[in-house]
């Protein structure tokens, strides 16, 4: 009987020490959004809509990218705050590259699930982030000083992390 009494605390005293060390895991904590995102990413389309009407340039065709790069720089401000630089370089009529460059600050990180996130400036979304991809959009009103008529333009910019 205390044969068995024994072999019975023993099998309950080894079950108890499995379950306690299997329930002792590792957790691994994800980075902070902006650790996640921040880096250099290579433009590969970049579409203008007017009015509705879009028309889109592949960034990664051969002779696109010697006249036109898009180059996008995100950078940690803080867990979920980056700040993006936007420098697009064209080539003039004289063969010489023009760039421009287009600074946002404190970019909002909003998580959207997946590695992804909404991208807010001043609370308002202009594009998305995360596993490797950057699309950046802005809608604006132009009016052509001589005519007075008004259109509404959106420019969208995806980009993909340089390697």
């Amino acid at each position: 009987m205390k044969t068995i009494s024994n072999l019975f605390l023993g099998s309950i005293f080894a079950l108890l020490s499995a379950a306690l060390l299997s329930s002792c895991s590792k957790t691994t904590v994800d980075p902070e959004p902006a650790d996640q995102v921040i880096g250099s990413y290579n433009g590969t389309t970049y579409t203008e809509s007017i009015n509705g009407v879009a028309q889109s340039i592949d960034l990664t065709n051969t002779s696109i990218k010697e006249n036109i790069t898009i180059e996008m720089s995100v950078a940690k401000k803080s867990a979920n705050i980056v700040n993006i630089v936007l420098k697009i370089s064209q080539r003039d009529s004289t063969g010489t590259m023009q760039s421009y460059t287009e600074t946002y600050d404190s970019i909002e990180l909003k998580a959207l699930g997946n590695g992804s996130f909404d991208m807010l400036s001043v609370g308002e979304t202009i594009g998305q982030i995360g596993n490797g991809a950057i699309k950046l959009q802005e809608t604006y009103t132009d009016t052509d000083a001589t005519t007075g008529v008004s259109a509404q333009v959106t420019v969208t910019i995806a980009a993909a992390k340089a390697l």
